[in-house]
This record gives C-alpha cells, sequence and structure tokens, in this order.
C-alpha cells in the first residue's frame, strides 16, 4: 500500500504481482504484454478491503482455501459476462495465478480444523478440480508459502507494527502469528511446509491426466522470502501483515523467472541484490 492514510485503506490491485496492470506497475501481466499487448482482465485501480472480486482479479482478503471455489465461479462468470466480446472463453489460453493457504494457517497453533494439512488438501484438491472442470485451456500457476513467522519477526523492527500486535489492535487478523509466542509461529511455519509439500503432490496428480488444456504447475519462488531480513521494507504500512509495493516487486521478480524455469531448477527466493529478470526466447515456454 503506498500514499496518505485514506488511501492506505484501499487495495491497490493494479500492482498486485500476478494480476495488476497499472502502467508503471512491475507485475506478471505486464511483463506478458512485451509479447502480448492483448492480455485481458488486468486490475487497473483500487477496491475497499473486502471486495469480492474486480476486473478478473477474484482475491478477497483474508480469504482462505475453502472461500476460493466462489472466487473461481466469480472468474467463470466475469469471463463470460464483462469480458464475452474480449475472450474467447473457449478457444483462448488463461493463466490463473492461485497464491492461498496463509490464512489458514493462522489457526494452526490452536489446531483449528481448517488449519491442518487435511483440510488443506482436501479443498485444494476440490479447487483444482473446478479450475480443470469449468475453465477450458487454464494454466495454473500455484505458489508455495514462505515462512509467515517472518512477518513477525519483521514487524518487530517498527514500532508501529509492535503496538498493533502488542496492544490486540489486529489480533483477529493473524491470531496465532501475534500472540509473541515463538511456539505458536513456529507451528505455523511447520504446517505451511506441509502444505508447500501437499501443493506438489497435487500438481503432480492433476499433471497426470495428460489434459491438454489443462495444466497446474507449483512455482516456489517465494517460498524461501526472508521476510524477517527486509523487516518493515515489506509489510503494508496499514496493518503489518499483507505485503506492500516492494514486496509485490519482489513477488513479480521471482514468480516470472519461475515460470520460465524448468522443474528442478526453480529458485526458492529472489535475490534482491542481484536482479536479473528472464527474458524469453523463441523457444522459450512458461513452464
Amino acid at each position: 500500500m503506498q500514499g496518505y492514510l485514506f488511501e492506505e485503506l484501499e487495495e491497490w490491485r493494479g500492482y498486485v504481482y500476478s494480476i495488476g496492470g497499472e502502467s508503471d506497475a512491475y507485475t506478471i501481466p505486464n511483463f506478458l504484454s512485451v509479447f502480448n499487448p492483448n492480455i485481458q482482465g488486468t486490475a487497473q485501480g483500487n477496491t475497499w478491503p473486502l471486495t469480492k472480486g474486480a476486473w478478473l482479479d477474484a482475491g478477497v482478503s483474508m480469504a482462505r482455501v475453502q472461500d476460493v471455489p466462489d472466487q473461481i465461479t466469480y472468474l467463470v462468470n466475469t469471463m463470460k459476462s464483462e469480458y464475452a466480446s474480449s475472450i474467447n472463453f473457449e478457444e483462448d489460453w488463461k493463466l490463473l495465478t492461485i497464491f492461498i493457504g496463509a490464512n489458514n494457517l493462522c489457526g494452526a497453533c490452536r489446531g483449528d480444523s481448517d488449519s491442518t494439512p487435511e483440510y488443506f488438501e482436501e479443498h485444494l484438491r476440490a479447487v483444482l478440480t473446478q479450475v480443470e472442470q469449468q475453465i477450458p485451456r487454464v494454466f495454473v500457476n500455484l505458489i508455495t508459502i514462505f515462512n509467515i513467522s517472518g512477518v513477525w519477526w519483521a514487524g518487530q523492527t517498527s514500532l508501529y507494527c509492535r503496538t498493533l500486535w502488542d496492544d490486540d489492535i489486529t489480533a483477529n487478523e493473524c491470531g496465532c502469528l501475534t500472540t509473541g509466542k515463538e511456539a505458536d509461529r513456529q507451528a505455523m511455519d511447520s504446517t505451511g511446509w506441509t502444505f508447500n509439500s501437499i501443493s506438489e503432490q497435487l500438481a503432480a496428480e492433476f499433471e497426470a491426466h495428460n489434459n491438454p488444456n489443462f495444466t497446474v504447475v507449483v512455482q516456489p519462488g517465494i517460498s524461501g522470502l526472508p521476510i524477517a531480513v527486509f523487516g518493515e521494507d515489506y509489510l503494508s504500512a496499514l496493518d503489518c501483515f499483507h505485503p506492500n509495493l516492494e514486496a509485490n516487486e519482489a513477488f513479480t521478480y521471482s514468480i516470472w523467472n519461475n515460470m520460465l524455469t524448468p522443474q528442478g531448477q526453480k529458485l526458492i527466493c529472489p535475490d534482491i541484490q542481484h536482479l536479473k529478470i528472464l527474458c524469453p526466447t523463441n523457444e522459450t515456454y512458461i513452464q
């Protein structure tokens, strides 16, 4: 988030790494538009928190894996209505980025039913099944999760963030993160690693379908992101939990490079000090 406090209450969707389309934004759609200027559906502005989708950005603040089916339904309906004149739903290829699970982890220290690996696997499998059945010709980027405990340590560098958490101002946002107990944060991280393993397993499971119109690939480019090292520079100036503009740009670089890198060679963290953006050639394909 950026700007004055009032503006910080808004969601700056146009700058989100996966779907943002503002002209000055470093995002995956803008990188793709260099090679295909007819990219459709990018987010072009701001919305209020908890808005249930805008443009072809179906993301909703505080969403959990069990909420994704409604987001997929939103995408299908929006492509068939608002974008019917610019998208050939049956024939055009789509890029769908799914980054989910962090909010489920917020209850891992308490053993909440929707924070267990079994729950995550069941619902993520349902999501991928829905996508395969309802969206033709789609490439799915399945993004794995970084250690959420790093957000806590990053916030400790900021008096503002410490005040939010110490005074329980944002206690309902991610309880296990802000209790101040290391064991609770480690429970989140441990469960997050299991979530990532489940994502790998499900991607392999669905790839075994050999469906020429559906591909799902795990992109691990931010799973090793050391949020704690970067401190509050990567955190929202509003809630000290969500990624800010700098973090979204780091996500863009890393996921974009993942998409152009073969399996087994994908990096798990952007090298912030030596950024190198991979450029596709005529022989390059998204993978």
